[in-house]
């Protein structure tokens, strides 16, 4: 017991030093930026555009917002990630639909006076989550072949200036 004592009396300095540093001075590195999780919203498709890598994405989403600038120049290819983003926006919608659908589920046992209608309630609470997922996800996948076009009609439009998709 004793030999922990020491380990212990060790650890609550070191997290106690920095806390009794005079106020102003600068934070050790342990508890300053370069402790929070590099790039954590970070999204990983990148565009190549005149041989650079660039992020396609905001930081806090799947967007296509990286593009914006780059398609200035072309009214349609904008038009198209404008809709591409409307539509990722407008599938929120399905969360809230699955979330309701496993309320239903959750708290069909509770409510529910026969074994019946217990079962009625979560199947159909069930159902209701699935479906949700299965239609989010496939309005997603087909949401992608929006911000593709998008690029191809820019690079239609501008075949000396491309613009390269890159999922990872």
């Amino acid at each position: 017991m004793s030999a922990r004592r020491p380990k212990a009396l060790f650890l609550l300095a070191v997290v106690a030093a920095p806390l009794a540093s005079p106020v102003g001075a600068p934070l050790p590195q342990a508890l300053g930026p370069a402790a929070s999780p590099e790039d954590i919203l970070r999204c990983e498709r990148q565009i190549i555009y005149r041989g650079k890598r660039l992020p396609c994405d905001s930081p806090s989403a799947r967007d296509g917002e990286g593009l914006r600038t780059l398609l200035l120049t072309s009214p349609e290819a904008l038009a198209q990630l404008d809709r591409y983003q409307q539509n990722r926006r407008s599938l929120k919608s399905t969360a809230y639909v699955g979330m309701a659908g496993l309320l239903i589920l959750a708290l069909a046992p509770r409510f529910s006076n026969t074994s019946a209608e217990r079962t009625a309630w979560m199947g159909g609470g069930l159902a209701i989550t699935l479906g949700s997922f299965a239609f989010g996800r496939a309005k997603l996948n087909s949401n992608e072949d929006q911000l593709d076009q998008a690029i191809e009609t820019y690079n239609q439009a501008n075949p000396s200036d491309l613009i390269q998709l890159k999922r990872q």
